[in-house]
């Protein structure tokens, strides 16, 4: 006979009816096992996960007036997870670029700033520099001639007024003329319909335009 189990607190930590405990909130609770006239029981104490470190990861340099994505990476005691609540952002200069509460950045003006998250005690930082940028061209990458219902990830690469290059392909707006042949997702991925055809796929990034020409067949 299987035995049957049971949480006296189910907001702390449920219980499966195969014995596999959930912890819901901190606290604790008492699980029962009890099969035929055997009963047995656990108390199960749910304590806040450790957090020993907090990494920051997003882009290093921002072009001003434009955003950025920050997030934060807490290795805890039970492994490594990317933390999207509970997570404080602060900016060392809010006049260079500031972070909201979900840490999207906003580059403001030139110079270089410290943004900090905190999270359960644990603070870690990202040296993040804002700089006026200038593009002189966006050239696309990837396979070009693809099968009716299928797709291709496209790379967007800008050439900086410096002469050095960036990828752009998750920071530039990406459009396709030809929507009834091909439809492009703001990371570059294109989804070809199923009529043939030519669709040309555009990038911009900081005014500069990039496009290429996506063979259906």
């Amino acid at each position: 006979m299987t035995a049957s189990w049971q949480s006296s607190n189910p907001s702390v930590a449920t219980v499966s009816s195969a014995g596999l405990i959930t912890a819901m909130a901190l606290g604790s609770t008492i699980i029962t096992a009890t099969d035929q006239a055997a009963v047995g029981t656990l108390v199960v104490s749910v304590v806040p996960r450790t957090v020993s470190s907090l990494l920051v990861v997003g882009p290093t340099m921002v072009p001003t007036g434009q955003t950025g994505e920050l997030t934060a990476s807490a290795s805890t005691s039970s492994g490594k997870q990317v933390v999207t609540s509970g997570v404080t952002w602060q900016s060392s200069n809010p006049g260079v670029a500031s972070v909201s509460d979900a840490g999207i950045l906003t580059a403001i003006a030139p110079g270089t700033v410290t943004i900090t998250a905190s999270y359960q005690g644990v603070t870690g930082s990202l040296t993040v520099t804002v700089a006026n940028v200038t593009v002189s061209a966006v050239t696309l990458y990837g396979t070009t001639t693809v099968t009716r219902g299928g797709t291709t990830q496209l790379t967007a690469t800008a050439v900086l007024g410096d002469g050095s290059r960036r990828i752009v392909t998750n920071v530039g707006a990406w459009a396709s003329l030809n929507t009834d042949i091909a439809t492009v997702s703001a990371s570059g991925l294109v989804t070809t319909l199923s009529t043939a055809g030519t669709a040309t796929i555009t990038a911009t990034y900081l005014g500069a335009t990039g496009s290429v020409d996506i063979v259906v067949n």
